[in-house]
């Protein structure tokens, strides 16, 4: 887990604004050596919910995916802190946030491989960081170390309820590739400060739109039960 940040800025109360009534970083430090969370991209300890932590773990969607011949695959943990998204060369830092205290399952399928991640954004809501990943998409390509990435867009995705936002976007990798295309969509969801992101890859684009957009359902129902 990345480590935190301490700050003095307050943790949220009662009926608030949808950042808590907390004040979000005013300027960006040039300064290499900053503590700024807003020039770091960690999270700020302090400006976390209590319970977040322990509400992460029920956003998973858990093993009954419904999917024919899905395992799980073992990780050596489930916990992980992440970038919301990396799309379009996307690096922690200037704005841009780590989660809190996130984790993640994957699980494999004939000619599938399936991750789930959710984390908890504190500075600013998890809606603001799919915002962010949303104003990024016409970047057109990008390079990372899975290879170039072509983003192909959004995909409309039908409305989910109880969230705050959701995007759905696909990308193909190494189009030209010797071992061919990797078809790669992401979805992302956001209730308060915590948000869950669904990646499918698959060797075509029907199976990774086809396997992202059944799992958004029951991650949208585990996300919007979170009190």
């Amino acid at each position: 887990m990345v480590g935190l940040v301490l700050t003095t800025a307050c943790g949220p109360s009662g009926e608030t604004s949808p950042t808590g009534g907390r004040e979000r970083p005013a300027t960006t430090s040039t300064d290499p050596h900053s503590t700024d969370p807003a020039v770091t991209g960690v999270q700020p300890l302090y400006d976390l919910s209590p319970e977040l932590e322990d509400q992460i773990g029920t956003v998973l969607i858990g093993s009954a995916l419904g999917i024919d011949g899905v395992a799980e695959v073992p990780l050596q943990s489930p916990y992980m802190d992440d970038l919301l998204s990396g799309a379009c060369g996307t690096e922690p830092g200037n704005g841009v946030y780590l989660s809190a205290f996130g984790q993640r399952r994957e699980w494999k399928a004939p000619h599938v491989r399936i991750q789930q991640f959710a984390g908890g954004w504190g500075v600013s809501p998890a809606a603001e960081a799919v915002a962010q990943v949303r104003g990024r998409l016409g970047c057109g390509t990008y390079q990372d170390r899975e290879g170039l990435h072509r983003v192909l867009g959004e995909r409309e995705l039908s409305p989910l309820s109880g969230l705050d936002d959701q995007l759905m976007f696909c990308e193909v990798i190494n189009e030209e590739g010797p071992e061919g295309p990797t078809h790669l969509c992401t979805v992302l969801l956001a209730r308060g400060e915590i948000a869950s992101r669904i990646q499918t890859r698959a060797a075509t684009a029907e199976r990774a739109e086809q396997v992202a957009r059944e799992l958004a359902v029951p991650a949208a129902r585990r996300l919007a039960a979170v009190s």
